[in-house]
C-alpha cells in the first residue's frame, strides 16, 4: 500500500496521460490541476508530484493558491525524481544567431519585446554598459538639478552616443551616502552642457563624485559577456566571452516572479506545500528601479512593483522549500511578503541573484488598516537554516543575504553568506523619532514604541559570513537600524571581509537598535583597501545592548575594536561589554561622544597585540586629559586614564595579556589551555557549529 498519492512530470509526457510513473503528464501546471481535484475531494495521504530530469521553460509565473494546499493533516511536495536534474527556468532559449562584427552575434527577436536580462550557459550577461567595469563620477554642478539627472565629466561619453534606451545605474546620496542605488532611464541629452536627464527623478539628490555608469545603448556593447537589445527594430546583439551562442543556450527572460504562492488572505492561506530537489532559475529585472519610498517612515520599505523573487509568497504559512537550488535571479530568491509565516527555507544553493538572497518584509507601522500592534504582526516564525548564499546584488547595488523588515521570531542559523555589494545580514524597522504621534489610532510613546516594531527576538547564530560590503558603505556584516528588541546575534563567524571606501563595521547595531545580545561571534581577517576605514569591528548604537564573549582576533585595520555613538536624537546608553578578547584589533573601545551611562558595565576583557607600539589605549571624546590625537582626528587615552574614569568604574578585571591563541589550518581559532582568558571566565566559543551542518 502506498504510503503517498504519487504524480509523475516527465519532458517526454503528454497532459492526456494519467500522471502515472509510466504516464507522465508534460507540464507541471497539468500535475498541479490533477492535484487540487485530489485536495477538494479531500485527502487521506500525502501528495506527491515527482518531477523527471530535464529542463521546463516556463512563459508565465507557475501560480499556486489557497486551492493547492494540503488538508486534512497532510501536505503537497513537489520533488525531483531522485537523483535527477530538475531546471525550472523563467524564459526561453534564444537561437538562429548571425555574426554581426568579428566578436558580435546578433538573432532577430521582432520589435516591442521587453525583457532586461540575458543568461548564457547558466551564467548572467551585463546590459551593454559604459564604462564597461566600474564607475565614472558625476560632475559637480548646481543643486537645482541634482535629482533630475547628472551632469558627466569631459570625455565620459563618446560622442553621437545613442541614448534613446539607455538607463543610468546611479549612488544618489550628496555624492557622500552609497546606501541605496537606482535605475533611471533617460529622458534627453544634451550633449553641449554634457547632462543626461532622466525621465523620473532620483529620491535623493546626487552630488559631485556620486558613482554611476550608463547601459543599454549598442555603442556601449564593448565588452565580451554583454548584450543589446534594440526594442524599435527587434534584434538582439550579443558579446559572448568565449566561443559563439551557437553552442550555448541563450535564455532570454520572460518573468519578474517564477513561482508564486499566494493566498486569497491571511484567513484563507496557502500552506501544508513542500518543495525539495528542484532548480529554479533565469527571471527579469526592471527598465527602472526606485529605490526605498519618499514619504517619511517608509524609508526601507520596499516598493509594491519590486517586491518579486524567483520565489514569491504571500498569505502563506507551513511551506517548507529544502534542498533547491535558486539561481540567476532578476531580483530576490525568495520574497516572503507581508503575510508570511513558518516559511522553513532548508539547505537550499541561492546564487547570483540581481537583489537579495531572502527578503521576509512584514508592514510597516505606517502601512495596513490594522487596529492593533498585534494584528500588524504578520510576518514571523520563519526558520531559514543550511543555505549557501552567495553573489548577491548583481543588478541593485545594496543588495544583501537575508533581509528581515518588520519580521520577528524567526532563526537565521547555519548559513553561509559571501559576495555581496552591502550586508550579509540586515535587520530594518522604523526608529522612534521618525514615527508618528499615533499608530492604528494608538498614541506612540517612548514606553510603547517597541509594540511596534515587529523585527525582535530574532535568533542570528552559527553563520558564516564573508566578502561582503563589497561596494558600499556605512554599513556592516550584520547590521540592524530602528528594530525591536530581544534580538540575538550569537555564534557567527565573520571573516575575510573589506571597507573599499569611506568607512564601515563588522557588527553594526546602527541606529536605535536596543537590547540586543552580541555573544560568541569570531571576527577575524577584517581588513580595509584604499580610502576605506574599517572603523569598529563591533558598532553599538542603541541602549541596553549586552556585548560578550566575543573574539575579535587579526583585524589590523580597524581602527577600533569596539565603539558608540549617539545620534538623530536616538538614546545611547547603557551598554555593556563584557569578557571579550581583543588581539590585533585597534584601539580597545572608540567613543564618537560620550554621557556618563554610556556603558553600564565593561570589565573581564583581554586585550593583545603582538605590535609593542600598540599599547591598550581607548579614543574618541572623553572627559579625561588626552594623550594624543587618534587617526581620525579625536583623542587617544591610555589604559589608566581610562580606568579610572567615573572612579574606576570599567576594566577593573580586564588584562593587557597575550590570550595564547593557535590558529588551525582551516581558519578555525583556539586557545591553550593556559590562557589567561579562562581566569577570566571565557567560555570557549563551538567553532563547530558554524556554518551549513
Amino acid at each position: 500500500m502506498l504510503l503517498s498519492t504519487q504524480l509523475y512530470v516527465a519532458t517526454t509526457g503528454n497532459d492526456d496521460h494519467d500522471g502515472s510513473k509510466e504516464a507522465p503528464f508534460l507540464t507541471i501546471t497539468k500535475a498541479q490541476m490533477t492535484v487540487r481535484t485530489i485536495i477538494h475531494k479531500g485527502m487521506n495521504r500525502d501528495v506527491i508530484v515527482f518531477v523527471s530530469g530535464g529542463t521546463y521553460y516556463l512563459g508565465d509565473t507557475w501560480k499556486l493558491d489557497e486551492r493547492d494546499s494540503g488538508r486534512d493533516g497532510f501536505r503537497v511536495s513537489y520533488c525531483n525524481v531522485p537523483g535527477e536534474e530538475v531546471k525550472i527556468i523563467g524564459g526561453r532559449p534564444v537561437t538562429n544567431w548571425e555574426p554581426y562584427s568579428s566578436d558580435m552575434w546578433r538573432t532577430w527577436l521582432g520589435p516591442g519585446r521587453i525583457f532586461h536580462t540575458l543568461y548564457a550557459d547558466g551564467e548572467r550577461m551585463a546590459k551593454a554598459r559604459l564604462p564597461a567595469t566600474g564607475y565614472f563620477l558625476v560632475a559637480g554642478e548646481p543643486e537645482a538639478t541634482c535629482r533630475e539627472g547628472i551632469y558627466y565629466r569631459e570625455g565620459d561619453m563618446p560622442e553621437g552616443s545613442d541614448l534613446s534606451q539607455a538607463q543610468v545605474f546611479i549612488w544618489p546620496g550628496k555624492g557622500e551616502w552609497n546606501w541605496f542605488s537606482e535605475l533611471r532611464s533617460v529622458k534627453s541629452h544634451d550633449a553641449q552642457a554634457r547632462y543626461v536627464a532622466f525621465q523620473q527623478p532620483s529620491i535623493w539628490e546626487i552630488g559631485e563624485g556620486s558613482r554611476y555608469f550608463m547601459q543599454g545603448s549598442l555603442d556601449f556593447l564593448q565588452a565580451p559577456g554583454q548584450f543589446h537589445y534594440d526594442e524599435k527594430d527587434g534584434w538582439l546583439y550579443y558579446k559572448p566571452r568565449i566561443g559563439s551562442p551557437l553552442h550555448q543556450e541563450i535564455i532570454v527572460s520572460t518573468v519578474t516572479r517564477l513561482i508564486e504562492m499566494k493566498g486569497k488572505d491571511q484567513d484563507e492561506p496557502i500552506q501544508h506545500l513542500h518543495f525539495h530537489g528542484l532548480q529554479f532559475s533565469c527571471t527579469d529585472f526592471w527598465s527602472d528601479y526606485q529605490m526605498i519610498q519618499e514619504d517619511e517612515g517608509l524609508s526601507n520599505v520596499e516598493r509594491d512593483e519590486h517586491r518579486e523573487g524567483l520565489v514569491y509568497m504571500q498569505n502563506a504559512k507551513d511551506i517548507e522549500l529544502a534542498h533547491c537550488q535558486l539561481i540567476n535571479s532578476g531580483s530576490c530568491g525568495i520574497f516572503l511578503d507581508h503575510q508570511t509565516r513558518n516559511i522553513r527555507i532548508h539547505g537550499n544553493l541561492i546564487e547570483h541573484l540581481g537583489y537579495m538572497g531572502i527578503c521576509a518584509s512584514g508592514y510597516s507601522p505606517l502601512q495596513g488598516s490594522f487596529t492593533s500592534t498585534q494584528a500588524s504582526y504578520t510576518n514571523k516564525e520563519h526558520r531559514i537554516t543550511n543555505n549557501v548564499i552567495r553573489y548577491g546584488g548583481e543588478l541593485i547595488g545594496h543588495g544583501c543575504g537575508i533581509l528581515l523588515y518588520q519580521s520577528g521570531d524567526n532563526e537565521i542559523i547555519h548559513n553561509r553568506i559571501s559576495h555581496m555589494p552591502r550586508y550579509g545580514i540586515s535587520l530594518k524597522g522604523l526608529r522612534h523619532k521618525v514615527m508618528p504621534a499615533s499608530i492604528y489610532g494608538i498614541p506612540v510613546t517612548w514606553e510603547n514604541h517597541w509594540d511596534f516594531l515587529h523585527t525582535r527576538n530574532n535568533f542570528i547564530a552559527y553563520n558564516d559570513i564573508s566578502n561582503v560590503m563589497i561596494d558600499s558603505q556605512d554599513g556592516g556584516m550584520i547590521e540592524s537600524w530602528g528594530v525591536g528588541t530581544q534580538n540575538t546575534i550569537s555564534g557567527n563567524r565573520l571573516h575575510n571581509s573589506g571597507i573599499h571606501f569611506s568607512f564601515g563595521f563588522g557588527i553594526y547595531l546602527d541606529d536605535a537598535s536596543d537590547y540586543f545580545t552580541v555573544s560568541q561571534n569570531v571576527l577575524t581577517g577584517l581588513y580595509s583597501t584604499g580610502e576605506g576605514k574599517l572603523w569598529m569591528l563591533i558598532f553599538s548604537k542603541g541602549i541596553g545592548n549586552l556585548i560578550q564573549g566575543n573574539l575579535l582576533v587579526a583585524n589590523p585595520d580597524a581602527i577600533a575594536a569596539i565603539g558608540t555613538q549617539e545620534m538623530a536624537g536616538e538614546d545611547n546608553k547603557e551598554v555593556r561589554v563584557r569578557g571579550n578578547i581583543i588581539y590585533h584589533s585597534g584601539y580597545l573601545y572608540y567613543f564618537v561622544n560620550w554621557r556618563d551611562d554610556k556603558f553600564a558595565e565593561a570589565d573581564y576583557n583581554l586585550y593583545w597585540s603582538d605590535r609593542s607600539q600598540d599599547a591598550c589605549q581607548v579614543a574618541g571624546k572623553l572627559p579625561l586629559p588626552s594623550s594624543g590625537a587618534d587617526v581620525l582626528g579625536r583623542n587617544v587615552y591610555d589604559w589608566q586614564a581610562w580606568r579610572s574614569l567615573l572612579g574606576g568604574k570599567f576594566d577593573t578585571h580586564s588584562l593587557i595579556a597575550d590570550p595564547q591563541l593557535r590558529q588551525l589550518p582551516d581558519g578555525k581559532i583556539q586557545l591553550e589551555i593556559t590562557s589567561p582568558a579562562y581566569e577570566l571566565g571565557w567560555v570557549d566559543i563551538d567553532d563547530k557549529q558554524i556554518g551549513p551542518q
